[in-house]
């Protein structure tokens, strides 16, 4: 095992072993909302988005433990985005990470209601974050600008409205839908370290562009998204220059081995 993949075990064993924490049964009448919740948080995944969080903290001089529940609240918010993403009135999935979808086990309302719980719990994680007030605060402002209408949720209805998107709205849909999240993660972590403001925005600057270049190898993947509006080899192309990009961001920051050997394994998976 390489030391790119021993550092990421270590990192996502860290965000398994206190996501497993969150939302345990308390003997009253949510703990049917709490099992919705504990189904789809705890599903599996790459936790690719938390583990930047605790890298840029590392990188930029803090502790990666520290930053724990600010990289747990983002996997949270990520994961009410895929439950309401799965709903009927939204892409309708049957199936997420070879298992059903949470409305396909608990219901339509459980879903929902449990994607709203892990979108507001998310918050309250970061809040919990043993880092200072104004570190604090700054990722609760990184990450609710990208849950909001520049983010995730905007990028959901272009992408619900958009049948007939262009490279350009399909683009701005992606950097909503996807890179927002992965930019916010990065920023996050540099804000947990106290980066200033430049450092910060770097960080985000470098997960917008891996955020795009892992969604156009999607693509790739799915056969969808640009693959389906450009073909096979100019989605290629636009992951190796989003690759370039995020690598060339890299540039700000010292010790970025870990970071180069996840984006170039990213750009490339099979998965």
């Amino acid at each position: 095992m390489s030391a790119m993949d021993q550092r990421y075990e270590l990192y996502k064993r860290m965000i398994d072993e206190t996501l497993a924490g969150y939302f345990t049964p308390a003997g009253d009448g949510a703990d049917g909302l709490r099992e919705a919740m504990r189904y789809s948080l705890l599903a599996g995944g790459k936790r690719v988005r938390p583990v930047l969080c605790l890298e840029f903290c590392r990188i930029c001089g803090g502790d990666p433990v520290s930053a724990l529940p600010a990289a747990c609240g983002v996997e949270m918010l990520h994961t009410y985005s895929l439950i309401h993403d799965d709903l009927p009135c939204m892409d309708d999935d049957d199936e997420r990470r070879g298992r059903p979808t949470s409305h396909k086990v608990f219901g339509e309302t459980a879903a929902v209601l449990a994607g709203d719980c892990l979108q507001a719990e998310a918050f309250r994680a970061v809040c919990g974050a043993e880092i200072g007030e104004a570190e604090r605060f700054r990722c609760v402002r990184i990450l609710s600008r990208a849950a909001g209408v520049e983010g995730i949720c905007g990028g959901q209805i272009m992408d619900l409205s958009g049948a007939d998107q262009d490279a350009d709205a399909l683009s701005e849909t992606d950097l909503r839908k996807t890179a927002s999240l992965m930019g916010a993660a990065c920023a996050m972590g540099a804000a947990a370290a106290s980066g200033d403001e430049d450092t910060v925005a770097a960080a985000e600057a470098f997960g917008m562009a891996l955020g795009m270049a892992f969604q156009c190898r999607d693509d790739i993947l799915d056969g969808d998204g640009f693959c389906r509006l450009l073909g096979e080899e100019k989605c290629a192309a636009l992951t190796a220059m989003y690759t370039e990009k995020a690598l060339e961001l890299l540039d700000r920051f010292s010790d970025t081995g870990f970071l180069r050997s996840l984006t170039e394994k990213l750009s490339g998976r099979s998965v």
